[in-house]
């Protein structure tokens, strides 16, 4: 176990294992997460990886990871695009979620307020047309968290009309 991989949150105790999170396994899944289309097939997003080499430079801006993922999106000048980027993103990182899920890679979507700081997300390279949408802590748990399950559960009933 890390030392500094133990993370208290929502009353879960998250502790990292050792195994590194692998840039090449991460570029995989995103190769499927990016099928988010958005009107005009754009893809306004690019990717800051922060392996475990380097991870100190998140130290007092996220919780401690063994991995973290930036989504960068380009803030086109229409509203009407920039809402379907953001929200095409925001399917991106679900879909990436999930599919990650497949590997036992935990993976926490974060939105601290650093990244709306243009000063702090400078130092990572975002330019001036772009915004950070979310940083994605990542890495392989020692102990898999169970899944909360519904007491009870509605039944949805469909009509098509």
């Amino acid at each position: 176990m890390n030392d500094v991989s133990s993370v208290s949150k929502g009353g879960h105790s998250l502790i990292y294992s050792d195994k590194p999170v692998s840039e090449i396994h991460v570029l995989e899944l995103l190769n499927v997460a990016v099928w988010a289309p958005n009107d005009g097939m754009r893809e306004p997003w690019r990717f800051i990886f922060v392996g475990s080499g380097s991870t100190e430079l998140m130290s007092g801006l996220q919780d401690q990871a063994p991995a973290y993922l930036m989504l960068v999106i380009k803030e086109d000048r229409d509203l009407h695009k920039r809402e379907e980027d953001f929200g095409a993103a925001c399917c991106l990182m679900q879909n990436f979620r999930l599919l990650s899920q497949e590997s036992m890679l935990h993976v926490r979507m974060t939105m601290n307020d650093w990244i709306y700081d243009r000063t702090c997300s400078c130092r990572y390279g975002v330019q001036k047309d772009e915004r950070i949408v979310a940083v994605l802590e990542m890495g392989y748990l020692e102990q898999a968290i169970e899944p909360v399950k519904a007491e009870h559960s509605l039944d949805f009933a469909f009509e098509l009309l």
